[in-house]
């Protein structure tokens, strides 16, 4: 485990069984309620919540259709709050690089708030085309902050966090990491605080 995941691991764990009611639950909310209301889900999808935390996103999802749910994260403390929460749902503590899934067997990755975390975005990409069935789709939320901001962060903020945060993505930049990573169709768009992606394979 490198030194970002290491802290990001470690930062949540610390806030795991608090974190509905911490800051950066309270701004994940927005993400999460964002990214429910987009996804395109039907019944038996086989849906894949890549740094899960307390599994909330998959509990909105399940209202939507019955799904097989799956979440994995490396906050050990996190994935012990999901399973308490929601005993009928899969969460395994796992790293979202690689990821531990067959070939073409996942309908659809969610990522909510957590790319930005990610030491190395364009090998998860990858990674998703591999394990997503054919037009699988990818769902992903990130903070959405404008471009000023997001140098000043990306270059003075980020490189000292000890939360693990990695890099704050413009909307080309995500554009870009999907389609060379061979992703059919991109579609990104700005909403508040929020960055929203659906790239389909």
């Amino acid at each position: 485990m490198n030194r970002k995941t290491e802290e990001s691991r470690s930062a949540y764990n610390k806030i795991a069984f608090e974190y509905d009611t911490s800051r950066e639950g309270q701004y994940t909310r927005f993400h999460i309620n964002e990214l429910s209301n987009m996804i395109d889900l039907h019944e038996g999808a086989i849906v894949l919540d890549v740094a899960c935390g307390n599994g909330t996103l998959l509990r909105e999802l399940s209202k939507k259709a019955k799904i097989q749910a799956n979440g994995i994260d490396v906050s050990e403390n996190m994935i012990h709050a999901a399973k308490m929460r929601y005993p009928n749902m899969n969460f395994e503590i796992k790293p979202c690089y690689p990821l531990a899934w067959k070939d073409e067997s996942i309908d659809i990755i969610t990522v909510c708030c957590a790319f930005h975390h990610f030491d190395y975005p364009q090998g998860f990409v990858k990674e998703c085309k591999r394990v997503l069935k054919r037009n699988g789709t990818v769902y992903l939320a990130d903070p959405n902050f404008g471009a000023v901001l997001r140098f000043l962060a990306n270059k003075f903020w980020l490189p000292f966090s000890k939360s693990g945060d990695v890099k704050i993505y413009s909307k080309k930049e995500l554009e870009a990491i999907f389609y060379h990573s061979g992703f059919q169709t991109v579609q990104v768009y700005k909403r508040d605080k929020g960055l929203f992606l659906k790239a389909k394979k």
